[in-house]
């Protein structure tokens, strides 16, 4: 087989998508109101949805995700770990049409 050419042997791999930490204010029924450190309203939940997974491993999973606008028209995907109960961001698209 030949070298590979152009990619240094000790790169460093993100991966697309991954969740990251996210700061949610929810309602009394745990619904989210607000996000961020700059308390940004959530204009719209559009859809929400429950996973429950790998139940059978040490670190199963469990999230509640949530699609949402938030006032300024940004769609994004967020869930809540329901074992941890921290939030996270998956996706963050365009401005709601």
């Amino acid at each position: 087989m030949g070298e590979m050419v152009g990619i240094p042997e000790k790169t460093a791999y993100k991966p697309l998508n991954a969740p990251e930490p996210l700061v949610v204010k929810e309602n009394v029924s745990g619904l989210p109101i607000k996000i961020g450190k700059g308390n940004l309203a959530v204009a719209a939940v559009e859809d929400r949805w429950r996973i429950d997974d790998e139940w059978w491993r040490q670190d199963p999973v469990s999230r509640m995700y949530y699609a949402i606008v938030l006032g300024n028209g940004l769609r994004m995907v967020i869930f809540k770990d329901l074992i941890t109960g921290v939030w996270y961001h998956q996706t963050i698209g365009i401005t709601h049409q």
